[in-house]
């Protein structure tokens, strides 16, 4: 079955750890062609979002603490993530975006998430913010940005691929860059990390396309030959 859904590769930047309690600090995505595997035309998104950085104010506003750490790792200040558009307008920009690439305009055709630990970090943030500014489903409460079925976990796929072969010893995205040999230059920031994702994807991608070619599942447990009986 030939996928026509577009990929969009995303990433955020944020001020914590904990998806459901953070604050979006940048977010960045590049939009995959489905059957090309290439950058589609005007597929990239890259902006800062406006923070709450008093701490106090955040909590007030549902919102955990800014963590030290997450500054440390993005190598931002409080004063530069409390400066750029304010969240609502950003999102609806990167709506406006993703639906560029949604060729029917329907939730079934609505282009893939992907990225690097979205289902355990990414997605739980769109979902916080197609909830707050749209789009959402309110009968299914769920979002309808992108394609409510698949995602394209990156860190879910290294890991079914590497999961018994010793020679990878981890499944961070620094670790990735280092295995692949990409540059670490301009790590954790949003729209280099969502470049090196979607490189790595697609690599992948490339390789399935190829090997579902050459091997046949179809009735593959015909003779009752099975693993778990």
């Amino acid at each position: 079955m030939a996928n026509y859904r577009d990929i969009i590769v995303f990433d955020f930047e944020t001020t914590g750890q904990n998806p459901y309690k953070c604050q979006p600090t940048q977010i960045a995505a590049v939009a995959i062609h489905a059957r090309k595997l290439e950058l589609q035309p005007g597929g990239v998104f890259e902006s800062k979002i406006r923070c709450i950085v008093d701490d106090e104010k955040a909590v007030e506003a549902g919102f955990d603490p800014v963590e030290e750490k997450a500054l440390e790792v993005t190598r931002k200040t409080r004063a530069e993530i409390s400066k750029g558009p304010k969240p609502k307008t950003v999102w609806n920009k990167f709506d406006k975006f993703v639906d560029k690439f949604n060729w029917k305009g329907t939730s079934w055709t609505a282009p893939i998430a992907a990225g690097f630990n979205i289902n355990g970090y990414d997605m739980p943030i769109v979902n916080r913010m197609c909830k707050e500014y749209g789009p959402w489903n309110e009968k299914k409460n769920q979002q309808t940005l992108f394609n409510p079925i698949f995602t394209m976990d990156l860190m879910q796929h290294i890991y079914c691929w590497f999961e018994n072969n010793t020679d990878c010893k981890g499944y961070s995205m620094d670790y990735m860059r280092d295995y692949f040999g990409l540059p670490k230059d301009n790590a954790h920031d949003a729209l280099q990390d969502v470049k090196d994702t979607a490189n790595i994807l697609i690599k992948f991608l490339k390789m399935q396309r190829n090997l579902s070619k050459k091997i046949t599942f179809e009735k593959a447990f015909g003779s009752g030959d099975l693993y778990v009986k």
